[in-house]
């Protein structure tokens, strides 16, 4: 079968910053992203399973090496668990999950599970911790009630975590899940800012109609109308997560994640009431020590000038990685015989030629 290819090797150039070594979110110095991914077709009751669990790791000691970050919410029709005290202390201390809807408990009693392993004193003579754990709704292809995801994946996923080039696609936490009603699910891009600094996105699709869809300004998905489900897709969701190692403070992250609306916006989302569009941004640009006792802890923070830059590169970054979700994903047969189909890529290259 042939490989499929990322929508930049296809020749699609989105945006004017130049990307990453490998543009993907790893481009960020001490970040790592994990799958597993969970296939079965046993017909128990439980199955079929098209599923799995994404991670990304910040930094290889997340707990004691606590980081800044922030979050929005554009549409809330969806979860992140942790979100509440991350928006409160400003911080995160623990791998960031993704799944389908109906796992997030397992996942979140996944990362504890390595954490209490991994640390002892956490919860005993340290604090507890609350996880980061982020939902898409893969209902369409994958039976939810089996929860099929299990502390082993979590924790497999996090061992697995690495570094350099990240799969895409029908992979991991996006095996089940959907984009403009072709098969969509995790897609990752990268930029450089000023020649210094990186920033990168890792998004989780699972939104859109067809008629929605844009790709690089050009409404293709009005000719797209052929590989339709055959049923209705429910409306979805995106997690989208922000990375960067420029010196961000929480407030200044918190703006970041707001232009996430943005890059959704260029590819056609309309944030619909049945989806949540919810995305987190952090910054390696600075770790707080769990139990520094420094009365004054000198923080770096980058100059809000340099913040257009950032906010531009993001969405950029956005827009290229759901079409990365969508060009890498192959078609997944799901339960009831559901179908989601590939985007087929000649075809919208046709289109984009025709312009």
């Amino acid at each position: 079968m042939q490989e499929r290819k990322r929508v930049r090797e296809l020749g699609i150039k989105i945006g004017r910053f130049p990307t990453g070594q490998n543009n993907t979110i790893t481009d960020i110095p001490g970040v790592k992203v994990g799958h597993e991914t969970v296939i079965t077709d046993e017909q128990d009751g439980q199955g079929p399973a098209r599923t799995g669990v994404t991670v990304i790791l910040p930094n290889d000691d997340i707990y004691n090496q606590r980081i800044f970050a922030n979050s929005h919410v554009i549409n809330g029709a969806g979860e992140m668990t942790g979100m509440v005290q991350m928006k409160e202390w400003g911080i995160i201390e623990t791998p960031i999950a993704l799944t389908n809807s109906m796992n997030v408990g397992i996942v979140c009693d996944g990362i504890i599970e390595y954490m209490t392993q991994r640390y002892p004193e956490l919860g005993d003579t340290e604090d507890i911790v609350l996880p980061i754990v982020a939902e898409c709704d893969d209902s369409f292809l994958n039976n939810p009630r089996g929860r099929h995801v299990k502390q082993e994946h979590v924790i497999s996923a996090i061992e697995k975590a690495t570094n350099g080039e990240v799969e895409e696609g029908s992979i991991g936490s996006g095996t089940g899940m959907s984009c403009f009603e072709f098969k969509g699910g995790i897609g990752t891009s990268s930029r450089v800012i000023t020649e210094k600094y990186t920033i990168g996105t890792l998004v989780m699709t699972n939104f859109g109609e067809r008629k929605d869809f844009l790709l690089n300004g050009t409404p293709v998905g009005e000719q797209l109308q052929d590989f339709m489900p055959k049923s209705h897709v429910p409306e979805g969701s995106i997690i989208i997560v922000i990375g960067t190692d420029a010196p961000l403070l929480p407030h200044q992250l918190g703006r970041l994640a707001k232009r996430s609306a943005l890059g959704l916006g260029k590819i056609g989302s309309k944030a619909y009431h049945g989806s949540g569009e919810i995305s987190l941004a952090f910054s390696t640009g600075n770790s707080l020590k769990r139990g520094e006792m420094a009365e004054v802890i000198s923080l770096n923070m980058v100059n809000d000038l340099l913040l257009n830059d950032l906010f531009e590169a993001a969405i950029e970054c956005i827009e290229e990685a759901i079409l990365n979700a969508m060009f890498k994903a192959k078609t997944v047969i799901g339960r009831n015989g559901n179908i989601l189909y590939e985007i087929p890529i000649a075809k919208t290259m046709e289109i984009l030629a025709t312009q």
